[in-house]
């Protein structure tokens, strides 16, 4: 899952990055067509997971050795852990990084989408609690206006006493609901308030903003989810004063009626949690002003037609772009290798409960789910960035016989790697050993005592010198204790350097192994390669099953 996400991101990173670099390039400043082209922007992020796996893939070959390529051999039932072991094995816990990441992912987007959901719980709770204006002047505003911006559906006007400002909310059943206090408002500012809050409502904007949260609840840790939802938000409310303004000329009005809106949001006691388009929020509230006050200030124009063209014209290719570039590692090649021209990218060889393989975990969990489909014997391949499986028996039954030598070697790994963690235990065993023997005082209870008594009754010099006889004889009982201490640690420190000897040769046993198996793996690649050549001339490959 993290993987999947990882590479989404990644994807629409991209995508967001070529239709940014479009809008420079074209020095595009239209506030419509900006708008527009960032929602394309995030309805192709929300599209790019789901569409990836339908999308014919368009590979890249990247360079790279064949020596960096690993041939892997492993049962399918099992699951790699490669550890190191340290000269006095001391148990360890193992971290695992992939199920803390999927846990800490999921915690942060169950607590976002959560309180998406308290929004849109708030924001029908809202709705259903407000109050239909049945005013004929606003009806007849509303209608007027509805039919000059081409709306067929007039949205529903209603108030209500727990909103400051205009908000619309829906998409399919829009509404537009106002404070109480609309009674109050003159000719021109209600003018100007249905105008904005009808422009949201032909964009559709409550839908675009709320599929933006969305991506921003299931992206959190891509910053281009927190960008577009701020942007999209921004862009939105810009559009929306612009057609407010070819309603009333009077900037300066317009600026004082969005200033009024804001200063009622500082003053009120709760914040606003509805999931809507609200006309006035706390964020960058200055900016808004001084672009309408702005001397050079241009209306921007709603997207029409032929934007919508050229847009859609310029997304599809980039999009297809985005979502089926697929980085293919192109490896080097040698004198026995150039006489094809086809490339061989990954393979995994599926064999009941073993399988050789060399690429990715990708590839590896592609390969085996088609294990349920066509059974337990196979070879799947990406060959120029296509996948393809081979069943024949006797083409399994070649590379079976190619990577024997790989496959004894790595049995001879193994037993070097059981061997290892033997001398491991053993390291361990003779490290407790030692530490019990450093810990373990001799025991002078008995001589202290006599000692003490002695010193009680001492009042010549002659008892004075037992005294000091016997505190020798003490002295002399500690340093054998600290001698023979010492002698069993030497011997413990002998065995445990011969161990560390045993353990260097297994190492060099083991690097040996290793290059032994890179130069196997490499040959036995280039071998299965001329395999599949001859498999695709008999006719015995086929695509990998959907």
């Amino acid at each position: 899952m993290i993987s999947l996400l990882v590479e989404s991101t990644v994807r629409s990173l991209a995508w967001a990055g070529a239709i940014g670099l479009a809008l420079e390039v074209g020095r595009v400043r239209d506030v419509g067509t900006r708008l527009a082209a960032w929602t394309c922007v995030l309805y192709g992020a929300l599209l790019l997971p789901l569409a990836v796996p339908f999308l014919p893939p368009l590979p890249v070959h990247m360079p790279s050795h064949a020596a960096n390529q690993k041939v892997i051999v492993l049962p399918v039932t099992t699951q790699l852990t490669y550890r190191a072991e340290l000269p006095t094995a001391v148990p360890r816990v193992q971290f695992n990084w992939r199920t803390a990441a999927a846990d800490l992912y999921l915690a942060i987007a169950v607590r976002l989408l959560g309180r998406l959901a308290f929004g849109l719980y708030a924001t029908r709770c809202l709705r259903r609690a407000s109050r239909p204006v049945s005013d004929a002047r606003l009806q007849s505003i509303l209608s007027a206006q509805g039919l000059q911006a081409g709306i067929r559906k007039l949205p529903e006007l209603a108030e209500s006493s727990a909103l400051a400002v205009p908000i619309t909310l829906g998409w399919v059943r829009p509404s537009i609901i106002l404070p109480d206090s609309w009674r109050e408002w003159s000719c021109e500012k209600t003018e100007a308030v249905l105008a904005h809050e009808l422009s949201h409502v032909g964009r559709a904007d409550y839908a675009t903003l709320l599929a933006a949260s969305l991506y921003r609840c299931i992206f959190w840790f891509s910053p281009l989810a927190w960008w577009l939802d701020k942007q999209l938000r921004e862009l939105a409310e810009q559009a929306s004063d612009d057609s407010a303004l070819r309603v009333t000329a009077d900037r300066t009005h317009y600026a004082e009626v969005l200033l009024g809106f804001f200063e009622a949001l500082q003053n009120g006691r709760g914040r606003i949690r509805w999931q809507g388009v609200a006309m006035a929020r706390g964020a960058r509230a200055g900016r808004r002003i001084d672009r309408i006050l702005a001397e050079d200030y241009k209306l921007s124009t709603p997207a029409r037609w032929p934007v919508m063209a050229a847009l859609v014209a310029l997304t599809i290719p980039l999009l297809y772009l985005s979502g089926a570039f697929q980085p293919v590692a192109m490896a080097q090649t040698t004198p026995a290798t150039q006489s094809s021209s086809k490339s061989l990218d990954s393979y995994i060889i599926v064999s009941g409960d073993d399988t050789t393989m060399s690429g990715s975990n990708g590839d590896f969990d592609r390969a085996l789910g088609f294990r349920y489909k066509i059974g337990d014997e196979y070879i799947w391949f990406r060959r120029d960035g296509k996948a393809y499986v081979i069943r024949d028996a006797g083409i399994l039954k070649a590379a079976h016989k190619i990577f024997e030598p790989q496959h004894e070697l790595g049995k001879r790994q193994g037993e070097l790697g059981e061997q290892q963690g033997k001398l491991g235990e053993l390291q361990a065993k003779l490290g407790d050993l030692q530490s019990s023997v450093r810990t373990t005082p001799p025991d002078l209870t008995r001589d202290i005592e006599k000692l003490k008594e002695k010193l009680k009754k001492a009042g010549t010099a002659e008892d004075l010198g037992d005294v000091q006889a016997l505190l020798g004889e003490l002295q002399s009982k500690v340093a054998e204790q600290q001698a023979r201490l010492g002698n069993e640690q030497a011997k413990f420190g002998e065995e445990q350097a011969k161990l560390g000897e045993r353990q260097a040769k297994l190492g060099e046993q083991q690097a040996k192994l290793g290059e032994e198996q890179a130069k196997r793996a490499e040959e036995a690649t280039r071998q299965l390669k001329v395999l599949i050549d001859e498999a695709f001339k008999k006719g015995l490959v086929e695509p990998e099953p959907r």
